[in-house]
């Protein structure tokens, strides 16, 4: 009965996200745990009770990042076997002992699941995020700092990424982690368990077993059901607001081209300004792609030039620039990160030399002792595109890659974190040289805005005894000196 109820709540909900058709293709990301595990069996038992006609694909990426991993994969492909089911099984070729961050590991992720589903020809990738990953990403967002939007959670279905045919979809959206893990237990099912889950490595696992429980127990009890109900007023509030916003965009339009809008701005200034912020994420996702994350300060800085004069502009996330034209609000896409954000991930030799052909140089690191009397020294005297880091503050392995629309780090000396945008605004730096800015990453995030800035938390301290000195060799400002 329990399981029967599953199935049938599952096809209510995928009815409601015109997800239940016929003869539709679907590529299930399975990485062993309940909540996929238990996604993959109630997906292939509605398909069967409703004689739906799908394709169902089995998809798994060994990240390459725990013990257990060949097991999971193989666990995986039997567990598809039994349903049979295909499976597609790939394995991330990583240097021995190295590992991807958890923002990289999700990119990976996506990106193989993409290429299964266009290759299957699958309509849909299944995620098994449940309701209380749900309420756990709103509460992270809240922590960084987020809008309305952010604070609606995770979106039932969108494109995999902009201008995408394969859509991402999460059919457990609706789910409780306890009913998922109890409906396991009923079906005999044993799944694998990632222990990293249970651990403070990544900052969603300290969320979910830190965060969350103290204030379950000294806020709330029921804090995943409040911020839930957040989000789901956020979500209304959200699409009232878009829906206005639609309406007045229409209104205001006077050309829409690939890479322009532009607006009539006089009528724009006579909306309020939550629709005129609205009609900015409307531009810039019609532009750009409705992932695009815009903070406040993003939205604050587009309608100071709806205020301003006519020359002002700014840049925002996606690659998009905002300039007032005399009457006119124009959104033009600019290919500035046509190097910058294409970066592909690349494993960084810690010590020695890796080749950067798309920063044209390569990264030399090496690791050096240090005493105390030498340290206010190596910071006045670092060469041009060298940096010194305090060793004992990085988390390997080291990965130079693109950055991500909304990242954040904190740049040496600032006051506080701010998104690396936000950044390059405050810096004034040239659009040109934002195309070759790259990003290198420790487990935490952000270490070195390449080669602008360091972050603050891997700084040289009086304490440093061993260090990491970082040169980038042969770079577009010439070789640094020998």
């Amino acid at each position: 009965m329990l399981w029967d109820a599953f199935i049938q709540r599952l096809a209510d909900w995928l009815y409601l996200h015109d997800a239940l058709g016929r003869g539709r293709g679907w590529t299930i990301g399975v990485s062993g745990g309940p909540d996929s595990l238990i996604m993959l069996h109630a997906l292939t038992a509605l398909n069967e009770r409703d004689g739906l006609g799908w394709r169902l694909t089995v998809a798994h990426l060994d990240h390459a990042m725990r013990a257990d991993a060949e097991a999971d994969a193989s666990f995986v492909a039997a567990e598809a076997d039994r349903l049979g089911l295909d499976a597609i099984i790939e394995r991330l070729d990583l240097p021995p002992g190295s590992a991807l961050s958890e923002d990289a590991a999700r990119a990976a992720r996506y990106e193989f699941f993409e290429r299964v589903a266009l290759t299957t020809d699958s309509e849909f990738v299944a995620v098994a995020h449940h309701a209380d990953d749900n309420a756990e990403t709103v509460l992270h967002r809240i922590c960084r700092g987020t809008g309305l939007r952010g604070l609606s959670g995770m979106p039932a279905r969108r494109a995999l990424r902009p201008h995408s045919r394969v859509t991402i979809i999460r059919p457990l959206l609706w789910a409780r982690r306890a009913e998922v893990e109890a409906i396991c237990a009923d079906r005999g099912l044993t799944p694998r368990n990632d222990a990293t889950n249970q651990t403070g490595q990544f900052t969603r696992g300290r969320i979910r077993n830190t965060v969350m429980p103290l204030l379950a127990e000294h806020i709330n009890p029921q804090i995943r059901e409040a911020i839930l109900r957040l989000a789901e007023q956020a979500r209304w509030v959200d699409q009232h607001l878009e829906e206005a916003a639609a309406r007045t965009y229409d209104a205001l339009m006077i050309s829409e081209r690939p890479g322009l809008i532009a607006l009539h701005i006089t009528g724009l200034r006579r909306k309020p300004r939550i629709i005129q912020a609205q009609v900015v994420r409307r531009a810039v996702a019609a532009l750009a792609g409705a992932d695009v994350d815009l903070s406040f300060s993003h939205f604050d800085a587009a309608l100071r030039i709806v205020e301003g004069g006519s020359g002002k502009e700014t840049h925002l996330p996606g690659s998009v620039v905002v300039r007032r034209v005399y009457d006119r609000l124009e959104f033009r896409l600019h290919e500035e990160t046509a190097d910058a954000q294409s970066l592909e991930p690349t494993i960084i030799a810690m010590p020695g030399v890796t080749p950067l052909p798309s920063l044209t140089g390569r990264l030399r690191v090496d690791v050096v002792d240090v005493a105390e009397d030498l340290i206010a020294e190596l910071r006045a005297n670092a060469r041009p595109n060298e940096e010194w880091l305090d060793l004992s503050r990085i988390r390997p392995p080291l990965v130079l890659r693109g950055r991500r629309d909304g990242e954040r780090f904190w740049p040496l000396g600032a006051p506080g974190s701010k998104t690396i945008n936000d950044f390059f605004s405050d810096e004034k730096v040239a659009p040109e040289l934002r195309a070759r800015v790259g990003v290198l990453c420790d487990q935490e995030g952000p270490i070195w805005v390449i080669p602008l800035r360091i972050d603050e938390r891997v700084k040289l301290r009086p304490t440093t005894t061993r260090a990491l000195r970082l040169r980038l060799e042969n770079h577009l400002d010439g070789p640094a000196p020998a």
